[in-house]
């Protein structure tokens, strides 16, 4: 029997080409090496990443190789080689994270290859008690693939600055409608049990984050947003200051009052950021995507002449938040959002939906033709 098999991708060459599905043929005993396994792909999430990347490939700077978008992902083993973890096995179901920037291999692909050594979020979805969720329209697979990036983001957030959070401390989150907000909200209450997180929204968003966990919400259209946060310190918290500020979807309104939000530096507080100093303009090409990956907002990490501590944060591809989601998913802590789900065909109405800024949760793209 033949072990060649036609392998489809959603590919770019730089950002002068559009996003696309080509396809090439591959052979099943030949296209990995003794420390990598073969997942053939079911369901995917889309990531800002995902196409802001494509928007910075310049035909300047990056090779003419093929690249693949794409980091979440869910599937099965098909493939194994000789010297892989005896842990992972052929028709072993898995989800993870896939680390790469501008790569050659992406998850938006039929058949991925990875060395699991080296990519460590990775997880069996036998671990996970998919049954307790069940939404409308989504199957195990889908659910598997719409939490890593998000999961470890939030991950990173909560326990990658050094922080001792717990029940008193406090939390205000910029953004509360975002993935990575809530799957925050679900870690902070369900495994610190943190005593108050604050979130910033619009107020149609107010009963979706209500139910997310959220103890307190601000709208930023009904009135000065940094106001109604002091509002909530004096009148709420004693005068008590944040522990931590989380900006997920990019501003600097705090900045010129942080000391009044934001704990003194000596007592350890942070002021974490997903996305820099300004709302990502998906729609400003080139410009929109280097305005993702601002240089000064990650040197402002470094900077001894800041007067707070301030983080610019990328998600970490680690064993330790697919553990913990393991845990939460067993103890039934925790529920991934998710939005809508699309086919493989229909990439490119993920892609849209993901830049109007108007989904609620994960957008699901799927390989499986279920």
């Amino acid at each position: 029997m033949s072990s060649k098999v036609t392998q489809r991708s959603v590919t770019f060459t730089n950002n002068c080409n559009p996003l696309q599905i080509t396809s090439k043929e591959i052979d099943l005993d030949k296209c990995f090496n003794p420390d990598e396994i073969v997942i053939k792909v079911q369901s995917v999430s889309a990531n800002p990443i995902d196409f802001l990347a494509h928007q910075c490939a310049s035909k300047w700077i990056v090779s003419r190789t093929p690249k693949t978008i794409g980091r979440d992902y869910a599937g099965v083993i098909v493939k194994r080689g000789s010297n892989v973890n005896r842990k992972w096995q052929v028709g072993d179901e898995v989800n993870g994270f896939f680390k790469h920037l501008l790569g050659e291999r992406g998850t938006f692909t039929d058949y991925l290859i990875i060395d699991p050594s080296k990519q460590q979020a990775i997880a069996h979805l036998s671990n996970f008690d998919y049954l307790n969720i069940n939404p409308k329209d989504f199957n195990r697979f889908d659910i598997a693939a719409s939490y890593p990036l998000t999961f470890g983001t939030a991950y990173g957030v909560l326990y990658g600055q050094g922080q001792k959070l717990g029940p008193n401390s406090r939390i205000l989150v910029n953004g509360a409608s975002t993935a990575v907000s809530n799957a925050l909200i679900q870690i902070a209450k369900k495994q610190l049990n943190i005593g108050t997180v604050v979130g910033i929204c619009n107020s149609k968003s107010f009963d979706y984050n209500k139910k997310a966990g959220f103890d307190h919400l601000i709208a930023y259209d009904k009135g000065n947003t940094v106001e109604g946060v002091q509002r909530y310190i004096d009148n709420n918290l004693q005068g008590e200051k944040f522990d931590l500020i989380f900006d997920s979807v990019g501003t600097s309104q705090f900045f010129p009052t942080i000391n009044k939000l934001l704990k003194p530096i000596d007592e350890g507080s942070y002021y974490v950021t997903v996305a820099g100093k300004s709302k990502i303009n998906y729609k400003a090409g080139l410009l929109g995507g280097i305005a993702y990956f601002p240089l000064k907002n990650k040197l402002q990490s470094y900077s001894p002449w800041r007067t707070f501590n301030y983080a610019y944060l990328w998600a970490k591809p680690e064993s330790n938040f697919m553990e913990l989601a393991a845990v939460m998913f067993e103890n039934k802590q925790f529920t991934p959002s998710l939005d809508s789900r699309y086919s493989l065909e229909d990439f490119q109405q993920a892609i849209d939906k993901l830049a109007s800024n108007k989904a609620k949760g994960k957008i699901i793209v799927t390989f499986n033709k279920d």
